[in-house]
């Protein structure tokens, strides 16, 4: 992986997106508005302690995760999916989100930054 990225993988972008630059673009632009409002409705299923919702909002922003390389969030919200769906205590699910939460922002500036960087 890119030493300056620690979240995506510019590499698995690239080749999920055939190396098209125009669609790396394109996909790269709509994930910066949508990851956002996705992740913002998993933090209201997790306030709400809402389990079917948070195991759903976990499972949709699934996808996202491994077109840009990101593997390590993907395999997070895998775990926070899971024990939504097999009744985990909240306790255990916020215990599940809260590294995903740490590591929204470093998300977003990392699909920022190489965005800018096309």
């Amino acid at each position: 992986m890119n030493e300056e990225y620690t979240v995506i993988d510019p590499l698995t972008i690239q080749q999920n997106m055939m190396q098209n630059t125009e669609l790396i673009r394109q996909f790269l632009e709509l994930y910066l508005v949508q990851i956002p409002v996705d992740f913002a409705a998993l933090t209201e299923a997790m306030g709400n302690g809402q389990q079917t919702e948070i195991s759903s909002k976990a499972h949709h922003i699934k996808p996202t995760m491994e077109y840009i390389g990101a593997s390590h969030l993907r395999e997070q919200l895998q775990e926070l999916e899971t024990a939504a769906k097999n009744d985990a205590d909240m306790a255990t699910l916020q215990k599940l989100y809260a590294p995903l939460k740490k590591q929204f922002s470093s998300l977003l500036s990392e699909i920022s930054r190489y965005l800018q960087n096309l």
